[in-house]
């Protein structure tokens, strides 16, 4: 019987799986929806009631968001809904229940490394991903592959502190950058009756040529691409891939690459930068290749 390994992305409100084969190459793929439980043994229970295939299963690579250690202890709390994996190990639970070995990483340097090894930074000796969505998550990769930290904390993008000119607060700056802060900015400049509820929406009226809209994605824009130049400041590496379901816009990658360009010239005051900007390429299934490769490598 042909072997596979399985990919599990642990997410707030889905989660994924998928069989794939030796050469990355995705055979079949399911997801469930993620249940709040009150307690983690529930919780996996859960996760590991909807695998199927189990005999033609070798390896199981698993991605979760929060905070995960080289050993796959949960380190922070994470999405609403799973909270209750806090404190635990990953791979003992997983591995407890499916008899099988398992490997477990932050899906933010999931992604990363997935972009890394087959992605669109593939063959490059440095590399930052930062992936957008309701907050920012990111990583860091050398020619060694993914960066941890002493704390596993390396890559935590969303987390990089600025000082709040108006407020005088130390702030996030994936606050600011994420799919949340685009919405915060929309609805700071209209009446309560108009708030919008998500980022696809501020887009859609951007690309309608509503004047708020525009002038919201463009502050958005260039917190972004703030974010970029801190990366680029502390670590300047070949490329920088962009992550999350708006990198698959044109129109913004566009804006994105010319702004990076602009600004580091007009902030450095000299055109030496030459880390790219490109949009990841696996951008679904990113977090589950990655969670395989991670088997893979470990």
């Amino acid at each position: 019987m042909r072997k596979y390994n399985l990919g599990i992305d642990i997410g707030g409100t889905f989660i994924k799986y998928a069989l794939v084969d030796e050469q990355y190459n995705i055979q079949k793929k399911w997801k469930n929806k993620t249940i709040k439980f009150d307690n983690k043994d529930d919780l996996y229970d859960y996760i590991c009631s909807n695998i199927s295939n189990i005999d033609e299963i070798d390896v199981i690579g698993v991605s979760a968001p929060g905070l995960i250690d080289e050993k796959s202890n949960v380190k922070s709390y994470a999405a609403p809904n799973i909270t209750v994996m806090y404190d635990t190990n990953i791979n003992y639970e997983i591995m407890k229940r499916m008899d099988k070995r398992v490997v477990s990483i932050n899906d933010a340097k999931a992604a990363g490394l997935c972009e890394f090894q087959i992605g669109n930074a593939k063959g490059s000796q440095s590399a930052a991903f930062l992936i957008i969505g309701t907050g920012t998550g990111g990583c860091v990769c050398d020619k060694n592959g993914v960066i941890y930290g002493k704390d596993s904390y390396a890559g935590e993008f969303h987390n990089i502190p600025f000082v709040n000119d108006k407020t005088k607060e130390i702030q996030k700056m994936g606050d600011y950058s994420s799919i949340t802060g685009l919405v915060n900015i929309y609805n700071s400049k209209v009446d309560e009756n108009d708030y919008l509820k998500y980022g696809k929406e501020v887009c859609e009226k951007y690309l309608d040529g509503d004047e708020i809209a525009q002038v919201s994605i463009d502050e958005w824009i260039k917190n972004i691409v703030i974010q970029l130049m801190a990366i680029t400041v502390f670590y300047n590496p070949e490329i920088i891939c962009i992550g999350g379901g708006i990198s698959e816009s044109d129109w913004f990658i566009d804006k994105i690459k010319k702004q990076y360009k602009d600004m580091c010239i007009k902030y450095f005051e000299a055109d030496f930068i030459t880390t790219e900007i490109e949009r990841c390429m696996h951008n679904n299934d990113a977090n589950i290749l990655g969670a395989i490769i991670n088997a893979d490598i470990k």
